[in-house]
């Protein structure tokens, strides 16, 4: 920083004391509602052109590549701009865009203009408003806590994330079953607001951006976060695996809805009930994830957790059968997948955010969601492709091959080596 002094975050003691810390309650608050609101939205939306629509394979390929285009074409420009501001003010930026657009969905349908070309389009504004609270929140937490409570702060979020990417799209099959779909969505409005009021609550003046003097152009910023992410040996790997992993992650849960309802014969709150049940298995494995990096290393910690929750996809395809029998293998698939994938993420996420200085922390994670995230799109697109083309269980089939790999990938590299967490770099 320039010309600036920064008092740093007050030193509260490690482990279970951050429990007592106020602000990272807010925090932690308000990433766990407006998620838990966003996941709801996420599945209800696609439910809602099936069965408003009758939509196809196809269409829900569309309406999740819109979901997730803007990490592919904003999130380097987002990153710069991020870097530039305080956090918690976009944050709140992002809140009040995902309320204007989860309400536009009831009041369009109540006078008829509702179109499953216009889901498309808030499709697209939610992922606007996603690449914002994503990247502005992860670069926020290290000015709320101190670097040695970066992994139990983790902890915590993680098993905020995956219970609610878990549990949000549960509690909308289970929503779906009672109300309108539109209505659900506008519902899921209100989590935004509780968000909105926990980050109004925090207390902790967050430390300056940059003065317009110290930056510089726009361009320069972006090549230094991709040399940065390209030079790192950890960095570069992690990006590489997460671009992979998600373009078959989200061809998955493309055809998730419709393999459930259609091919399997099972409601939209069986579907919950599958989605609850991984939000279980993270709860789990967010518990496991420190003690067991403490005991392990954090490498082996990674490949480990990625491993078995790549392996298990495979049992996906294999589902069938009696409801009973179906559920018998999708509950456990999704519990166990729940489980290590938090365990591996809590451990990815503190370790980035060791190996990053934290003036970069924006456009740097920016940059790798650009990859990471930014194959979510391709993944939609493919997903809906490929159950148009060739059958919806023989495109799960692939997806779980493509878990595999991203997982191997993870096995052989420099980070399976790793017995600590590094040092942190200097600002």
């Amino acid at each position: 920083m320039t010309g600036t002094t920064i008092t740093p975050p007050p030193v509260t003691a490690p482990s279970v004391r951050l429990w007592r810390h106020a602000d990272f309650r807010r925090y932690w608050l308000s990433q766990a509602v407006s998620r838990t609101g966003v996941n709801v939205a996420e599945l209800v939306l696609p439910l809602a052109a099936i069965s408003m629509f009758d939509a196809s394979a196809q269409e829900l390929g569309w309406i999740n590549a819109a979901a997730f285009a803007p990490y592919l074409l904003i999130s380097l420009l987002a990153g710069v701009w991020i870097d530039r501001r305080r956090k918690r003010t976009l944050l709140v930026i992002a809140e009040v865009g995902r309320v204007v657009a989860l309400a536009a969905i009831p009041a369009l349908a109540l006078v008829g203009l509702i179109h499953v070309d216009l889901l498309i389009v808030i499709a697209f504004l939610l992922g606007v408003c996603a690449v914002l609270f994503d990247v502005s929140g992860s670069a926020y937490l290290p000015s709320l806590v101190d670097r040695d409570q970066l992994l139990e702060g983790n902890s915590k979020l993680q098993a905020s994330i995956v219970v609610t990417n878990s549990g949000g799209p549960a509690l909308g099959g289970v929503l779906v079953q009672v109300l309108a779909a539109p209505i659900v969505l506008g519902m899921s409005a209100v989590t935004s607001l509780v968000s909105l009021l926990a980050l109004a609550g925090i207390r902790r003046t967050e430390e300056p951006p940059p003065t317009p003097a110290g930056r510089r152009r726009t361009a320069a910023e972006i090549g230094e976060a991709l040399r940065f992410i390209a030079h790192d040996r950890y960095l570069r790997f992690l990006t590489v695996r997460s671009g992979v992993n998600n373009l078959f992650f989200i061809a998955r849960n493309t055809l998730l809805p419709l393999f459930v309802l259609q091919v399997l014969g099972l409601s939209s709150a069986a579907l919950g009930l599958v989605l609850g049940v991984g939000a279980i298995g993270a709860l789990v494995g967010a518990g496991l994830a420190r003690r067991l990096a403490d005991r392990l290393g954090p490498g082996r910690v990674i490949a480990v957790g990625y491993g078995c929750a790549s392996v298990v996809q495979i049992l996906l395809p294999a589902a069938g059968g009696p409801p009973a029998l179906a559920l018998g293998v999708l509950l456990p698939m999704f519990f166990i997948s729940g489980m290590f994938m938090t365990v591996g993420n809590t451990n990815v996420a503190t370790l980035q955010q060791m190996l990053i200085p934290r003036r970069q922390l924006g456009r740097v994670i920016a940059g790798m969601r650009t990859v990471t995230w930014g194959s979510m799109p391709l993944g939609a697109l493919l997903g809906g492709t490929l159950g148009a083309l060739i059958g919806i269980r023989e495109t799960l089939t692939l997806t779980a091959v493509g878990f595999c790999l991203s997982a191997l990938w993870i096995a052989f590299s420099p980070i399976a080596q790793l017995r600590e967490m590094p040092a942190a770099p200097q600002d």
